[in-house]
């Protein structure tokens, strides 16, 4: 068996194939690579909230949540990194103004902009029911880990990035459904590679001691922290061109496959 590691998943595309399906084989390694000793981490873009049972039934060491600005160990919230009230009075009133689908995510909960009930597909709104509320007043504006917005006439992820980038971190979004393209937006700083360095520092492990699976843009600071990052074949151009390795596709093995490469099941 190799040294002990430290391993971080992102989900969507990732970990799971189409919504919450973990395919067979990588659930079979997820639990063998625990069994053998090394520590198993979610790193997704997801709120805590939006975290289903059956993917914690994978079994899990700790959840690195909202892009890194959120974190658990062991069932224990240990860290969060919320969007300064400044930014965050900015941010809804540059996207309120532009009629925009947007929401805001707490640990607990998301809150919807009506736009965004009006434009996400049915199955996606099935699938998260139980985790979003209708956007308005009545919320603790102290406590939003991240902004996801969706693109349209108004809203383009170049502007956003223009008007935003100097104090916020924007990446491209992941969600696994056809034209729901955007982005998310969270501190400046926190990103999924400072999540596993804090993750890391509290394990007092190197980064090299880290091993990093992803698909998608918000996964890139995360796979250039990690001693070896691994793109998955269905993912992102870029990202692939970033990383130190690439395996398969999701729906065909793919995390399965770079396990078994790197003794870690």
């Amino acid at each position: 068996m190799t040294s002990r590691k430290l391993i971080f998943l992102d989900i969507d595309g990732t970990l799971t194939s189409c919504f919450n399906h973990v395919p067979a084989s990588a659930l079979r390694v997820c639990r063998a690579a625990r069994k053998n000793g090394h520590l198993l981490y979610i790193a997704t873009g997801r709120s805590r909230a939006h975290i289903s049972d059956s993917i914690l039934a994978v079994g899990f060491d700790g959840i690195v949540c909202s892009g890194g600005a959120y974190i658990e160990i062991d069932g224990q919230a240990v860290f969060s990194a919320f969007l300064p009230r400044i930014t965050l009075e900015r941010l809804i009133a540059y996207f309120s103004g532009r009629n925009a689908s947007y929401s805001l995510e707490l640990p607990e909960k998301s809150m919807a902009s009506a736009q965004f009930y009006s434009f996400a597909p049915r199955p996606l709104l099935r699938l998260l029911h139980n985790s979003y509320a209708p956007l308005g007043e009545d919320f603790d504006r102290e406590r939003v880990c991240k902004l996801v917005f969706m693109e349209s006439e108004q809203v383009r992820f170049e502007g956003v990035q223009n008007e935003f980038g100097a104090d916020c971190e924007i990446f491209r979004n992941s969600i696994p459904v056809p034209g729901m393209s955007g982005g998310e937006i969270s501190a400046k700083g926190i990103h999924k590679g400072s999540a596993a360095a804090w993750v890391a520092r509290h394990y007092g492990m190197d980064r090299k001691d880290a091993i990093a699976f992803g698909d998608s843009d918000n996964d890139r600071a995360m796979l250039e922290y990690a001693g070896v990052g691994v793109a998955m074949g269905n993912g992102d151009e870029a990202l692939k061109r970033a990383a130190d390795d690439v395996t398969g596709d999701v729906r065909r093995g793919g995390l399965a496959k770079a396990f078994k490469k790197y003794g870690l099941a």
